[in-house]
């Protein structure tokens, strides 16, 4: 299973955050029987353009979605999403203070000749966004 939409969680003309769906031929389908999600994530500035993929087990799935929504309901508070496969060490990082957000994380593998980190700051808008995507 994938996100349906690609959308833009976050464009403020400097840095560009995007959750994508991913086709079915990749997506994750390594484990018989164990339901997960598989999607894209793509960070844009300036400078530098990256892409990850990302997949997630049903109960990771949930739990991210609780912290997710615990977070964005508050104003506050910190999740991570990173892939739980092998082939990447990738992740994003999300720690809301007050209603600003701010996020770090890595795309692609550090152990690739390719890998892209960054950081940058949001408002909560960027948590309701992908709240309302992993909503399925």
């Amino acid at each position: 299973m994938t996100v349906k939409n690609d959308i833009v969680l976050w464009n403020n003309r400097t840095n560009c955050l995007c959750l994508l769906s991913v086709p079915s031929e990749q997506q994750y389908k390594y484990i018989e029987g164990c339901p997960c999600i598989t999607f894209g994530i793509s960070y844009e500035n300036a400078d530098f353009k990256g892409y990850d993929t990302f997949t997630l087990f049903d109960h990771f799935y949930f739990n991210i979605v609780n912290e997710i929504k615990t977070a964005y309901d508050s104003l506050n508070g910190s999740f991570r999403i990173y892939d739980i496969g092998a082939d990447t060490d990738g992740y994003i990082e999300f720690v809301m203070k007050n209603g600003i957000v701010f996020i770090k994380g890595q795309l692609g593998a550090s152990f690739s000749s390719h890998s892209l980190m960054f950081e940058f700051e949001a408002d909560q808008s960027l948590i309701g966004n992908l709240l309302q995507m992993f909503k399925l």
